[in-house]
């Protein structure tokens, strides 16, 4: 069961997904963002900059070595941004 904050936080997340997309794929909480959408470092970065902006957080560049899913993704900007 999700919480109406991650919800959201996914909602945003998956709009910015599908302009950095080169792959045009549905975004579930299961889709990898390497393989399924086809992001490379330099794109992840790209992207990581915006939900930076977006947030008003900083991305801790140490964990993206755990950012695989896009759930991955949403669990780690929810917890940054205190939901968790």
């Amino acid at each position: 069961m999700t919480t109406p904050q991650y919800d959201t936080i996914f909602q945003q997340i998956e709009a910015l997904l599908l302009e950095y997309a080169q792959l045009q794929v549905p975004i579930q909480d299961d889709t990898d963002l390497i393989n399924d959408l086809g992001f490379d470092s330099l794109k992840l970065m790209e992207m990581l900059e915006d939900v930076e902006d977006i947030f008003d957080i900083t991305y801790p560049l140490n964990d993206l070595s755990n950012l695989h899913t896009v759930k991955d993704f949403v669990l780690q900007i929810q917890q940054i941004v205190g939901g968790e």
